[in-house]
């Protein structure tokens, strides 16, 4: 007879309670400090693209730079975008309390330096650009051709198979309209 594990037994106990919100922020905003690469879908007359790309974060907001390309087009005519992240490695289900990753409904803003210069400036304080001009070995000079994509959500499922152990559900859902700390 095969005895359960302790993941089968805190799967089985179905716990459902959700995290106190700022608690649940909290640990949202460090997962997203976390990475720096998410996929962005987006979606313009019935057509997806998913993306993958570099991200900041600043508390639970992301901020994205692209060029003019399928992204930005799909963005001006649908501003509600998905995002995903994960930093799952790859598992036997032995390092199951690793499973971690979210994923997130919001809506974005498209600051460009020539419409919104203060907005814009602000957005590159979160946005890392230096690396990447570094490892093109150019100057540190401020992109200013580039779209910042400021992506706000409206919802994110954080899925945390650790924090069964605490007691909580595996699944905490953040949602905007409830008061935010963050």
């Amino acid at each position: 007879m095969i005895e359960l594990t302790e993941f089968g037994q805190l799967r089985g106990a179905r716990i459902t309670a959700q995290l106190p919100r700022p608690d649940m922020e909290r640990r949202i905003a460090a997962f997203l400090r976390h990475g720096n690469v998410c996929v962005l879908a987006t979606c313009l007359n019935d057509v997806p693209r998913a993306t993958p790309i570099e991200y900041y974060s600043d508390g639970l907001t992301i901020f994205v730079a692209a060029s003019r390309a399928t992204k930005i087009k799909n963005l001006e005519g649908n501003p509600r975008v998905g995002v995903a992240i994960y930093s799952t490695p790859y598992t036997d289900w032995t390092d199951w309390d690793r499973v971690i990753g979210l994923q997130m409904t919001g809506e974005v803003e498209l600051l460009r330096y020539n419409e919104q210069p203060e907005a814009y400036a602000a957005a590159l304080e979160i946005y890392d650009w230096r690396k990447y001009r570094r490892a093109l070995g150019k100057p540190d000079r401020e992109p200013r051709k580039t779209t910042i994509v400021k992506i706000q959500p409206m919802k994110i499922e954080f899925r945390d198979l650790a924090a069964l152990r605490e007691g909580y559900a595996a699944l905490q859902i953040w949602e905007r309209d409830q008061t935010s700390t963050m």
